[in-house]
């Protein structure tokens, strides 16, 4: 069991709804996430915790940060470049699918962009995993999915990781890569369908670990590279939904969360530096 020193970031007034992707901007101190129904881009300072906040005018999934430092917003019609100055939006890309939605992200090592689609109403069968290349087109990589999560690329061991959130399939999945926006047979890494809480949002840390946030479960997951559950790291909100590393080692997490009444909604913030945990740096969309 790892038990890290936590704290509770400064929410949002009102607190988000459904918080979500954290993406950390080491240069600046600081975290940008997503509110998904409260269409919301928040930006919190790692160790303050105080937060500014954006309206956005349809249901982000997530937010990742491109090579500039500018936050990359993935919608529903679309992906956007969005100026914090300004407040303004550009699209670069089209999501031309009525009634769906980006859901997840992760960026590799190299700098490419994957992320998911999900239907708006959680149809079954209707989500999938897309590469983005290089002139923002999207490049079918996975379907079948109903609520595609648990997104992490490991460069060491060439492989994707994806999950499936759905109450009926909680499972995670690897699959090799085999060339740019392609990837091999996916095999089973885990089914947390015994497990308390849901797979959500994930992270590797530096040995290769797979972190996971248990939506329902107040908890992290960490497996091995093999599958094998290792630890669960306990939190003080029901609902957590994506974990992001930060810190000079990577020795601190920041987690999103599900508002739950008076709980959640907010910013989680663990220290694991007595727990010799080093985690990873997150990388930023080279596209942009």
């Amino acid at each position: 069991m790892i038990t890290p020193a936590i704290r509770l970031g400064t929410a949002p007034d009102p607190a988000a709804e459904l918080g979500e992707s954290p993406a950390v901007d080491h240069d600046a101190g600081e975290v940008w996430w997503v509110d998904i129904t409260g269409r919301g881009l928040h930006r919190s300072g790692l160790e303050s915790g105080v937060t500014a906040s954006w309206g956005l005018p349809e249901e982000p999934g997530f937010v990742v940060q491109a090579a500039s430092g500018q936050p990359i917003v993935g919608m529903e019609t679309g992906l956007f470049a969005f100026d914090p100055h300004s407040g303004s939006l550009k699209k670069l890309l089209d999501q031309t699918r009525f009634g769906h939605r980006f859901n997840d992200a992760t960026v590799d090592s190299t700098g490419v962009l994957w992320v998911s689609t999900m239907a708006r109403d959680a149809a079954r069968g209707a989500g999938a995993i897309w590469c983005v290349s290089d002139d923002l087109t999207l490049l079918p990589v996975a379907a079948g999915l109903t609520i595609p999560n648990g997104m992490a690329v490991d460069r060491i061991r060439r492989r994707l990781y994806y999950s499936d959130s759905h109450p009926d399939v909680q499972t995670i999945w690897t699959a090799s890569l085999v060339g740019h926006g392609e990837i091999g047979k996916s095999a089973v890494f885990a089914d947390m369908k015994p497990m308390s809480g849901r797979p959500d949002g994930a992270a590797l840390d530096a040995d290769g670990r797979y972190w996971i946030a248990a939506v329902d479960g107040a908890a992290l997951k960490v497996f091995s590279p093999d599958g094998e559950p290792l630890s669960e790291v306990a939190l003080p909100v029901t609902f957590p939904t994506k974990l992001a590393f930060y810190g000079e080692h990577c020795e601190n997490l920041v987690v999103t969360s599900k508002r739950d009444g008076e709980h959640g909604g907010g910013l989680t913030f663990l220290s694991c530096a007595k727990e010799n945990v080093r985690g990873t740096r997150q990388t930023r969309w080279s596209r942009q």
